[in-house]
């Protein structure tokens, strides 16, 4: 995965897969030429924001959501509080401080500290909205209290007791009594227990166990509530544990995802190894050419081959010289390829996938925090360098302009936030005045990565013929978190997409035209509804289209 041109010096990958741009065939002592786009970055950036960040200190780390209202996400550094070792003890929060796109500063809560010049846990603030308002709230440990601050002005607007001195590793939100939203409230320490909490800070139970870094809501038995990834045991929505993964160490990292397209659901964790699992517990899986597997995410990073692909990194060595590799496992578990670098003492690298930054809505690999002079980058799934970034910083992305397409943040701690684009981009044509919604891997945000695939809500459900115009609406049986809009047809022609939580008001999502030669079109976007609806132009494509609506459990 690695570039081997002079900017990111001499990187190899062990392949299995028989192809591959990185291939190097070792094991013969064969090295094979570099790939032609190692060279040269497919796309090139383009630097569409700068924003000074240095009022919101040190070791500031990012949050992207919409708290200002406007329907435009904003930034939201958060500082945690000083500590000489954080290996043991999760930190607090110190100070929290809001930007629009445009560079204004919104708000600051708490005072930063200059003694604070970096980060290594997970940092106990989400951006959420909390009382279902349909606005924002920042919440956040700080003074040893659960704080809930109003996300347009930074107000105080409540806070409840911890319900024990460490119960500020980090912070999660899940559907545990099947209200329809997110307003449970999970709290952990550093590696033995999490708290369920409801909205006001009363338990709800407690589990004691081998935690992890970040536990994981998902709907598995399609109830309405969700279960509980918490390290290597899965628990029930009542904190019962359902079954516990056979692995060493602990929980790293953990994804969510039908990885070999039978249409189950697998649980990929990585810790010692990476192995993937059934709903029940039972392993489908289980690749251990890794020493410590990290950040284990799923996508279709190679198109060509079946099922899903694993992300991951493997910390290699950890020592004074260390390094890390990034891999990828295919959807039978085979390693697909190990990055081998040659650059020692750096071993902090950070994976993501991204969507859509291409405009191909293909998935694609993202690393930063490399060090030893290797920049922040995207690669297609065969190690192939799509983007490479000038500013060596951390990385984070959404759509911020409300183009269908991800913008890159590649910010500096203390300093600079550099928002990065793909070909045009304006920054205030998503300013609606309507609140954008937090979807669910946004406000479950960890360094650590977790998470899930999204799903198609509309699978099996049945689709009523809109009267006196070509179209379809779609019950998708509850409020859903939407994420994407996938149409599929056999006709050319325009379209509409809206969404609706009651039925009788809609709000628009998306439009277009089926100008692929398959018929077909896709779109990401932002919203929560239980209904969908889609008009078209031509009753023949309405007739045969197929509406997938992607979104999260």
């Amino acid at each position: 995965m690695s570039d081997r041109s002079p900017a990111s010096p001499a990187a190899r990958a062990v392949s299995r897969s028989g192809g591959g741009a990185l291939a190097l065939l070792l094991a013969a002592g064969l090295a094979a030429p570099a790939p032609a786009s190692a060279g040269t970055a497919a796309i090139v950036p383009e630097e569409v924001a700068r924003i000074d960040i240095s009022a919101a200190g040190g070791g500031a780390r990012l949050l992207l959501g919409d708290v200002s209202g406007d329907g435009r996400r904003d930034l939201v550094m958060m500082q945690p509080t000083y500590s000489a070792d954080d290996r043991y003890i999760g930190r607090q929060v110190q100070a929290l401080t809001a930007y629009d796109l445009s560079g204004d500063l919104l708000w600051q809560i708490g005072e930063p500290d200059p003694r604070v010049t970096t980060n290594g846990t997970d940092i106990p603030a989400q951006i959420h909205d909390v009382d279902g308002d349909g606005r924002n709230e920042v919440v956040a440990v700080m003074n040893d209290r659960f704080t809930v601050f109003d996300g347009r002005t930074g107000e105080f607007v409540r806070d409840f007791a911890l319900p024990d001195p460490e119960a500020h590793d980090a912070i999660a939100f899940a559907d545990l009594r099947g209200l329809g939203e997110p307003r449970d409230i999970l709290l952990k320490d550093r590696y033995e227990r999490i708290w369920a909490l409801d909205e006001h800070g009363e338990q709800l139970w407690t589990h004691h166990g081998n935690t992890g870094h970040y536990p994981w809501p998902y709907d598995l038995d399609g109830d309405g509530r969700h279960e509980l990834m918490a390290g290597y045991d899965l628990l029930g929505p009542d904190g019962s544990v359902r079954w516990s993964a056979d692995m060493a160490d602990h929980a790293d990292t953990m994804w969510f995802g039908d990885v070999d397209g039978d249409g189950g659901t697998n649980i990929v964790l990585g810790g010692a190894e990476t192995v993937a699992h059934d709903p029940d517990g039972r392993e489908v899986w289980r690749n251990d050419d890794t020493v410590e597997s990290q950040n284990v995410i799923l996508g279709d990073f190679r198109p060509d081959l079946p099922g899903l692909e694993t992300l991951g990194l493997d910390r290699i060595d950890r020592g004074e010289n260390g390094v890390d590799g990034l891999f990828l496992i295919d959807a039978q578990g085979e390693m697909l390829f190990r990055e081998d670098r040659q650059t020692r003492g750096c071993w902090g690298s950070i994976p993501d996938r991204i969507h859509n930054w291409d405009g191909r809505h293909s998935d694609l690999i993202m690393a930063w925090n490399r060090g030893c002079g290797e920049p922040p980058s995207i690669f297609d799934g065969e190690g192939n360098v799509v983007t490479r970034f000038d500013v060596d910083g951390r990385l984070a992305h959404a759509d911020l302009c409300g183009d269908d397409r991800p913008e890159v943040v590649d910010f500096v701690m203390g300093e600079t936030a550099h928002v990065y684009a793909n070909g045009g981009c304006d920054l205030d044509s998503h300013v609606t005045g309507t609140p954008l919604p937090q979807l669910k891997q946004q406000y479950n945000f960890t360094r650590y990565t977790a998470g899930e695939q999204p799903v198609d809500h509309a699978a099996g459900r049945e689709r009523d013929r809109l009267r006196g115009t070509p179209g379809w609406r779609i019950d998708l049986g509850a409020r859903r978190e939407i994420t994407g809009v996938v149409l599929s047809g056999s006709n050319h022609g325009g379209y509409r997409i809206a969404t609706s939580t009651d039925g009788r008001a809609w709000t628009p999502l998306a439009e277009g035209r089926l100008t692929r030669r398959d018929g077909s079109a896709e779109h990401d976007v932002t919203a929560v509804g239980r209904h969908v609806r889609v008009v078209f132009d031509d009753p023949a494509a309405a007739a045969r289209a197929r509406i997938e609506v992607l979104g999260n459990r």
